[in-house]
């Protein structure tokens, strides 16, 4: 981001860095997921679709399966 003061750039890299890798890599995964969710909902709540963004689905549908109301226990 351009707004963002170089000096608060720095701050922040400081802070990255000052992670291990393991630290590092479970903070992306989480945020990563935040913004698939985010967008997930995003989509679903506007009506659109989502193309890709539930994986789980599309295979289902591809072999056939629905997804019942009913549980049939």
């Amino acid at each position: 981001m351009t707004d963002t003061p170089q000096h608060i750039r720095e701050l922040q890299l400081k802070l990255w860095m000052s992670k291990t890798p393991e630290e590092r890599l479970y903070q992306f995964i989480i945020d990563n997921d935040a913004m698939y969710q985010a967008l997930r909902d995003f989509k679903i709540k506007n009506g659109l679709p989502l193309n890709g963004l539930d994986p789980i689905a599309e295979v289902s549908q591809k072999k056939g399966f629905t997804r019942d109301k009913k549980s049939s226990n």
